[in-house]
């Protein structure tokens, strides 16, 4: 009886402990299962970005990099990190003999816990530039900021980041002083040589087609377009407003700047002048930082005083100063001259002396609300910048009469800040003038000969 009753209490312990046994698993697998997951899975600092990817270096390198991308895309359109949808970012190594994997993918995605951005990058050695990684955050980014409040549904349509923006915006982050040299000669070149895009081409380009020279002007002209419309009043935030508003852009790429930037005019014609002269301007920036303040000021007088058609019949035109539309905005054409006007403004805020550049900031928002038929605020705006100017030249002035007083009367010895140019101007007085060698001096020298 005794035994009986053993053999029963060893066999209810074996049952308790294959029992305690099994709720362990249960309840453990989970945890190691999330454990074994987050081996090879890493959240970014704002925890935006999940990454997955076996390699623990390059997991980290790519967390770090994404955040800082971010930021600088975030600065560019003038937004705070406010975001719904997170990015879900596959790192996988193939080998090289591995075919038919895309490189790179990009792509809004559904799922039961809602909606998610995803980007699959294939690692291959040899083709890791092909990648374009930079490109791919970005249009994650701009995506997740257009569909943030309003994901498409399963199988719905989604529109595409612009591909300028994205190149441009890429372009700009990876820039520094030796490429903005590069892109300015080859503005210059794209002038010289009568091939300078036209503004729609431009935007309808296929970037997927092109070779690596075409891209590298496609790059630059981006970065050059980019760089201009965040110049302009409100040109952050109409950047990103043009972001949010994708959905309904209706594939218009010319119809969609002219939507968000009022400044550029209302028409293609406007926009291409536009394009064509921040494009002549980017081809001399190696050249000067800026106009000084009197070359501003030259650049600013004969912009405030405009022609317009008063006659349609006979085609006559008038002149009249910029404050005076009391007087021309009766005409039909004044509108057009408005806006070309306005677009003379946008282009002079490029190279502007920083001092003057509000005053040209305000002049073109003036000249566009006229250009819109709202004139409540015209007269006020222009005599403020008006005065404003007035004091900015007048007191530069006196600040450069006391500085040249300082240097005559006050100063123990000379400074020796303009000897190179007494020296220059004493050697050109002495220097003989070069002999010229074109036909008609030729034909002048044999003239005299003969005389002689």
């Amino acid at each position: 009886m005794a035994f009986a009753s053993r053999s029963l209490c060893r066999s209810r312990i074996r049952w308790t402990v294959v029992r305690l046994i099994w709720i362990a698993c249960f309840w453990t697998t989970p945890f190691l299962l999330n454990a074994l997951d987050c081996a090879q899975r890493s959240v970014s600092r704002s925890q935006q970005f999940v990454i997955y990817c076996p390699d623990i270096g390059l997991r980290m390198a790519v967390t770090g990099y994404v955040e800082t991308l971010k930021s600088a895309v975030l600065d560019e359109l003038g937004l705070g990190d406010h975001w719904k949808l997170p990015i879900v970012i596959n790192l996988a190594r193939l080998p090289t003999t591995a075919t038919g994997v895309p490189l790179c993918q990009t792509q809004l995605i559904n799922t039961e816990g809602g909606s998610k951005l995803e980007i699959d990058v294939a690692l291959r050695e040899d083709q890791f530039k092909q990648v374009r990684f930079p490109q791919q955050i970005i249009r994650a980014l701009l995506l997740e900021l257009a569909y943030r409040t309003h994901p498409p549904g399963d199988g719905e349509h989604y529109a595409s980041p612009p591909a300028w923006l994205v190149e441009g915006l890429a372009e700009r982050f990876q820039a520094h002083a030796t490429e903005s040299e590069r892109n300015a000669a080859l503005f210059q070149q794209l002038i010289d040589t009568g091939r300078l895009p036209k503004i729609r081409d431009f935007l309808s380009s296929n970037v997927d087609v092109m070779d690596n020279t075409s891209r590298a002007v496609y790059d630059a002209c981006a970065s050059s377009l980019v760089g201009m419309l965040v110049v302009l009043p409100g040109g952050k935030s109409n950047l990103a407003q043009m972001v949010r508003g994708l959905p309904d852009s209706g594939g218009d790429p010319i119809g969609l700047l002219l939507k968000h930037f009022q400044a550029l005019g209302a028409s293609e014609v406007s926009l291409q002048k536009w394009w064509t002269l921040g494009l002549a301007h980017s081809s001399a920036s190696n050249r000067f930082l800026g106009l000084s303040i009197a070359e501003t000021e030259a650049c600013i007088a004969p912009l405030l005083s405009l022609q317009v058609v008063t006659d349609e019949k006979k085609g006559a035109k008038s002149e009249f100063a910029l404050a005076d539309y009391k007087h021309y905005l009766k005409y039909r054409t004044a509108r057009a001259a408005l806006l070309s006007r306005a677009n003379d403004f946008a282009t002079l805020q490029l190279k502007a002396h920083p001092l003057l550049r509000p005053v040209v900031v305000q002049y073109q928002q003036t000249t566009a609300s006229l250009a819109r038929g709202s004139a409540g605020r015209a007269e006020a705006s222009l005599r403020d910048a008006s005065a404003y100017r007035a004091m900015v030249v007048a007191r530069m002035d006196k600040i450069a009469d006391y500085l040249n007083w300082f240097e005559a009367t006050q100063m123990p010895e000379r400074s020796g800040a303009f000897d190179d140019y007494l020296k220059a101007a004493a050697a050109l007085e002495n220097a003989q003038p070069p002999k010229r060698d074109d036909p008609i001096s030729r034909y002048i020298d044999q003239v005299e000969r003969e005389f002689e």
